[in-house]
């Protein structure tokens, strides 16, 4: 029991002085010229993949619109809207 906790403790102590570690480096200029940031960005890429997540992709700056100008608005999707100051109002 005693050596797993010390195991433990090992790697809590090692984990806790590595992100300080990485909290001062990456706010360097070190940082900004290393390649241990592609590295880290890759990883993060790689770890968030196995999980589904993705980047997002880049704003657009072209916007299409799915009518023309000269078509008329196509019709709503039902029932009137709610007015603006619904949820503040008292009965």
């Amino acid at each position: 029991m005693l050596p797993v906790l010390l195991v433990i403790a090992a790697i809590s102590l090692v984990a806790f002085l590595a992100f300080r570690w990485f909290e001062r480096y990456r706010y360097s200029d070190n940082w900004r010229t290393s390649e241990f940031r592609s590295v880290a960005f890759g990883f993060l890429m790689w770890f968030g993949g196995i999980f589904g997540h993705r980047v997002p992709p880049p704003p657009q700056a072209k916007v299409e619109f799915a009518t023309k100008a000269g078509e008329p608005e196509p019709p709503g999707s039902g029932g009137p809207t709610l007015p603006n100051q619904a949820a503040d109002d008292e009965e």
